[in-house]
């Protein structure tokens, strides 16, 4: 799904707040399908999720295609993941979400 000005917005101002452990299909799973930026070259995919406690994302950084070209790992192959929010709560939630 292509980058929109809103999701934009929703997710400036959040950093990195942890890790997660999750295949490529549970992630489209639980959050539909992600976003492309094609302007990001470190990323391939991103999900930017409301949760409770703000805005948190999900994301690959410089281990797919997009940054290291045909040596990359394809979505499908990648199981961790960058999440970031505004706060370590909307972390939590991711983590607590994936685990139930």
């Amino acid at each position: 799904m292509k980058m929109t000005d809103d999701a934009m917005k929703m997710r400036s101002g959040t950093s990195l707040r942890g890790y997660i452990n999750a295949h490529y299909s549970q992630l489209v799973e639980l959050f539909g399908e992600p976003y492309a930026d094609d302007s990001n070259y470190k990323t391939d995919a991103e999900w930017i999720i409301p949760t409770p406690h703000g805005p948190a994302t999900i994301y690959n950084y410089k281990n797919g295609f997009s940054y290291l070209g045909l040596s990359g790992l394809r979505l499908e192959e990648m199981d961790e993941w960058h999440v970031g929010g505004k706060n370590s709560k909307s972390y939590e939630w991711v983590l607590q979400l994936l685990s139930s």
